[in-house]
C-alpha cells in the first residue's frame, strides 16, 4: 500500500472501526485493530503528513489507554473494599479487572484476577457471577491455545447458568462455546452452539419484555 491516500484513507477507517467495537463492548478486537493502525502510521509515505500522524496517533493512545485508566480505578476501589469487608464487591472488582488485562491481551494476570473472583464468589455463594468467572476464565484459556482447559471451564458456566435458570448468562455460554469449536475447526459443533446461543437471546429478549 505505497498510495499515501490509500495509507491516510485505512488508518481513518481503521480507527473509526475500532472506537466501534470499543463502543460495542468487543474491547480485544478494537485494541487489535488499533496496533495495526499504529503499523500502518509507520509507514514512510507519511512522513510529510506529521500533524496527522500526531493527532491520530494520540487518538489510538487514548482508546488503548482507557483500559489502563480503569484498570487503575479499580485497584483503587479494590483497596477500599478489602477494608470495609464488602466481599462482593471485591469480587467484582478482581472479575473486573480479569476483564480488563485480558482486553489488554495480558492474559497471565487477567487469569490471576478471575482466578481470584472465583474464589470469592464460591466462598459467598454467588453462583451467577462464578459462571462469569468460569466463563471468562474459559476465553482466557482460548486466548491460550488450551482448548481442552478452555471447553472444561465454558462447560462449568453452562452448566451453573442452567441450574440457576439465568438465560441472559446462558446465552453467552452457547455463543463462547460455538466461537471455541470454531477455532478448532469443528464447525458442525459450533454452528449448533451458536444456533442455540441466537435461540436463547430471542428467549431472553422475551423474558424483558414482559417485564
Amino acid at each position: 500500500m505505497e498510495n499515501i491516500t490509500e495509507v491516510l484513507q485505512a488508518i481513518v477507517i481503521g480507527l473509526l472501526v475500532a472506537t466501534f467495537l470499543f463502543n460495542t463492548n468487543r474491547v480485544l478486537k478494537a485494541i487489535e485493530l488499533s496496533r495495526e493502525c499504529l503499523i500502518l502510521l509507520n509507514n514512510k509515505a507519511l512522513n510529510k503528513e506529521k500533524e496527522f500522524v500526531k493527532t491520530v496517533r494520540i487518538s489510538i493512545y487514548k482508546l488503548i489507554g482507557e483500559y489502563v485508566k480503569a484498570a487503575e480505578y479499580l485497584q483503587k476501589a479494590l483497596v477500599i473494599e478489602k477494608e470495609i469487608g464488602d466481599k462482593k464487591g471485591e469480587a467484582s472488582s478482581y472479575g473486573n479487572l480479569g476483564t480488563v488485562y485480558q482486553s489488554l491481551a495480558k492474559y497471565v494476570k487477567a487469569e490471576e484476577y478471575h482466578r481470584k473472583a472465583l474464589v470469592i464468589r464460591k466462598e459467598i455463594g454467588d453462583k451467577g457471577g462464578e459462571a462469569t468467572d468460569y466463563g471468562n476464565l474459559g476465553t482466557v484459556f482460548q486466548s491460550f491455545g488450551e482448548y481442552v482447559k478452555a471447553e472444561e471451564y465454558l462447560q462449568k458456566a453452562l452448566f451453573i447458568t442452567k441450574e440457576i435458570g439465568d438465560k441472559r448468562k446462558e446465552a453467552p455460554c452457547y455463543g463462547n462455546l460455538g466461537t471455541l469449536f470454531q477455532s478448532l475447526g469443528e464447525y458442525v459443533k459450533a454452528e449448533e452452539y451458536l444456533h442455540k446461543c441466537d435461540r436463547m437471546w430471542q428467549e431472553a429478549a422475551g423474558l424483558t419484555q414482559q417485564v
